[in-house]
């Protein structure tokens, strides 16, 4: 994940003191998130004006994460939280994309950290990854045609029984694998896109989403005409594709602080 330039402020974003004591408040954040790797931090928001939200949202710039999770709550079906990391690595703005907003996300949460909470998901073994021979499915039909795709998928749900963090992520690159059409579709519609989707453009075109499967991830990436390059999926609490680096985080917290001290001395 690399870093990008301090953003420009625009010529009406008017800067309160409320708004930076948030962003100083922020800097502490990060500092906290680098020393503590495993943890994020929430800030509350509740002080600032939605003006004020918005001229945060321009200040701390666009990153090269974004993306959608619906929500898992039956009264709130189909609704969906936009993620977006900010121009500063291990700093993410939470919020609505309704249609006609200028900025692309109404903010309501800053989350400090090397993924959101909400993008991590514990690896544990679920039923019905691995089919036996007494399988009755809606995927019968493909089920004698099936050449690899059973001992891929068990290998899958070994990694996932054994995870640790400390391992790092395991995966498997589809496309480099002899798989027949029949286990194709099997894993293309065991493993479909579940509640969170994501867009990284630190990695190409590269889209990455959960899948039914809690810590079984499928990650495409794709050259800039969409033509597919790597298929794999993969065994972890978040992918490395999305999680920020301790070496991005800090070098964005000096490229930040470089940023408050500029606006501080504008504000004196």
């Amino acid at each position: 994940m690399s870093m990008t330039s301090s953003p420009d402020i625009p010529e009406h974003t008017r800067i309160t003191p409320r708004l930076y004591e948030s962003m100083v408040a922020i800097q502490d954040l990060l500092a906290k998130a680098i020393e503590h790797p495993d943890e994020s931090y929430g800030l509350s928001l509740e002080s600032l004006t939605p003006e004020e939200c918005g001229h945060l949202v321009e200040l701390l710039g666009e990153g090269e994460i974004s993306g959608r999770i619906l929500s898992d709550d039956p009264e709130k079906k189909g609704k969906a939280l936009h993620v977006r990391e900010s121009n500063y690595p291990g700093l993410w703005l939470l919020g609505n994309s309704p249609e006609g907003s200028s900025n692309g996300v109404v903010l309501s949460e800053i989350e400090v950290g090397r993924s959101p909470r909400l993008l991590r998901t514990k690896p544990v073994v679920a039923p019905g990854l691995v089919p036996d021979e007494r399988y009755e499915g809606p995927l019968k039909h493909l089920f004698p045609h099936l050449m690899n795709a059973r001992p891929l998928l068990g290998e899958l749900a070994w990694h996932l029984e054994n995870h640790s963090p400390r391992k790092g992520a395991h995966k498997i690159f589809l496309n480099k694998l002899p798989l027949s059409e029949a286990d194709a579709e099997w894993i293309d519609r065991l493993l479909k896109e579940d509640r969170i989707s994501l867009v990284s453009r630190g990695y190409g075109a590269c889209q990455i989403h959960s899948t039914a499967f809690p810590g079984l991830w499928r990650v495409l990436y794709k050259n800039p005409e969409g033509i597919l390059l790597l298929d794999a999926i993969c065994v972890t609490d978040v992918p490395d594709e999305v999680a920020a680096t301790g070496e991005d985080m800090t070098d964005g917290l000096l490229q930040y602080e470089e940023f408050l001290k500029w606006i501080a001395s504008d504000l004196s």
